[in-house]
């Protein structure tokens, strides 16, 4: 679509492809938990779940509700460069151009927060937070023991929930080209912060293994 080949009448003739596209997207159901869930402890999950988390991440189910609720940076604690790299009259003019279909899709222009997002299918969705900086749920629950450099590597984490990683301490140094430093991720770069989203702070250890359990079921 930047390429300079590619002009606008090119771009407007795609719209239709991508129109079906987005609809095939959006009829998608989220990914079953392919593995062994403990059912009695998903059940007092869910309950410790829509007590300490719906109020953002809605509630699940027949009759489940999703809020789409913006929660002020200063209060979710999570790096905030995303939220900051376009500036309210960049998003003015998206509200304004082709790529907001000239002001029929809404645009926040000023936000002061990110949106809690919905979890279905959360247990597929690793690595988590909004800059993939938490390799499991297990540490989305556990903000202090968060690794602050690690490494993905190939295969699925069942008991924390997530991607399976190795954490360093520090960069090894046969990571000398560019390339290989990009295997590590590490949360003292810019943009990069595994900090905030401390509400799980408030949970016993008991309620978060219940909870960590109900969010397989999503």
């Amino acid at each position: 679509m930047l390429l300079p080949s590619n002009k606008g009448p090119t771009v407007r003739a795609w719209e239709p492809e991508f129109l079906d596209v987005l609809a095939w997207i959006e009829s998608r159901e989220a990914p079953r938990y392919p593995f062994k869930i403990d059912v009695k402890k998903a059940r007092q999950g869910r309950v410790v779940f829509e007590k300490s988390c719906s109020r953002c991440h809605g509630t699940y189910g027949k009759h489940g509700e999703y809020p789409e609720k913006t929660i002020a940076i200063a209060e979710v604690g999570t790096d905030p460069v995303r939220l900051r790299a376009i500036s309210k009259d960049h998003r003015t003019w998206l509200r304004k151009s082709w790529m907001s279909r000239y002001g029929k899709d809404p645009v926040v222009e000023d936000p002061q927060g990110y949106v809690a997002p919905p979890l279905n299918g959360i247990w597929a969705s690793a690595p988590y937070l909004h800059n993939g900086s938490v390799p499991t749920l297990w540490h989305v629950l556990h903000p202090g023991q968060r690794p602050k450099l690690w490494r993905r590597e190939d295969g699925y984490e069942q008991k924390n929930v997530g991607v399976t990683f190795t954490e360093f301490k520090e960069l090894p140094k046969s990571a000398t080209t560019p390339y290989e430093k990009r295997r590590y991720f590490d949360t003292t770069k810019f943009g990069k912060s595994a900090t905030g989203h401390e509400f799980p702070n408030e949970l016993s250890n008991t309620e978060k293994v219940l909870v960590l359990e109900y969010l397989k079921t999503l």
